[in-house]
């Protein structure tokens, strides 16, 4: 007697591998495209957790707006130049960077998803001048590949310093190899949140106040409606104040003074 359970196993397993390449179905039946999102690997904006998976404030971001919308999104983290040649290209539909006057002519600019201070930080204990004019000849540290405003950009009298993340910069500083750094409130003060140090270690000059962190588009993208979508949703979560809780709310420690982070 010739038995059909192997065939039938067989074919169970052919149709659910069938199902699993199609493209996700939304609740109307229809089916919904998946929107990459290349977003730039620097701690705390995003970075590897420890079970492998896309982790940081603009993950949580991208997949807050997948959530609102109901349409798919797959965030993959790259290093800031390569996210922004993929987003050029169309290899990536959307990302979230600082605003370029670059990116707003060569992609789309959909809307504003935060605003932090660029700061120039020292330790306390030292007393030259936090103005890129005054530390003309010094040695600045920055993460590399990030627009830090037309200043920087076009300055070449400091020493720039590009490292892979703030807490690089921060024991540089601390054994004197730089004279400081340049990088927002979110990112600095998330770094000396983790490393379990006081705000109060360096002290802090505001270069370029209101830096706004954009929501782009690919002018390739294959879904340009999902622009929209995500702008509502944006506004949204703008209005419930998630994104000052995802942005700043980690960053804030009981007990400690407001500073120009914790009062925005």
């Amino acid at each position: 007697m010739v038995t059909r359970f192997p065939v039938l196993i067989a074919g169970c397993i052919l149709v659910a591998t069938l199902i699993a390449g199609l493209p996700s179905v939304s609740a109307a039946g229809v089916e919904e495209e998946v929107v990459t999102f290349a977003i730039p690997d620097v701690w705390p904006w995003a970075y590897e957790g420890d079970n492998g998976e896309p982790q940081g404030s603009l993950v949580e971001v991208a997949e807050r707006l997948s959530e609102l919308t109901g349409i798919p999104v797959v965030p993959r983290l790259r290093p800031q130049r390569r996210a922004i040649v993929e987003l050029r290209n169309g290899t990536a539909n959307f990302t979230i960077l600082f605003q370029n006057p670059q990116l707003d002519v060569e992609a789309i600019n959909v809307i504003s998803v935060t605003r932090v201070n660029i700061l120039l930080a020292a330790m306390a204990e030292s007393e030259y001048p936090l103005t890129l004019s005054e530390l003309k000849g010094r040695r600045v540290a920055y993460i590399r590949g990030t627009y830090l405003g037309e200043a920087f950009e076009r300055d070449a009298d400091v020493v720039k310093v590009p490292v892979t993340a703030i807490s690089q910069a921060v024991e540089l500083l601390s054994l004197g190899r730089i004279s400081a750094i340049l990088a927002s409130d979110h990112n600095i003060y998330r770094t000396l949140s983790s490393l379990n140090l006081n705000r109060d270690l360096l002290r802090y000059h505001e270069h370029v106040p209101g830096q706004v962190g954009t929501l782009y588009m690919s002018r390739a993208a294959s879904r340009p409606e999902a622009a929209s979508r995500f702008s509502e949703a944006v506004q949204q979560m703008e209005a419930d104040g998630e994104l000052h809780r995802i942005f700043y709310g980690r960053a804030i420690n009981a007990g400690q003074p407001k500073t120009l982070l914790s009062s925005q």
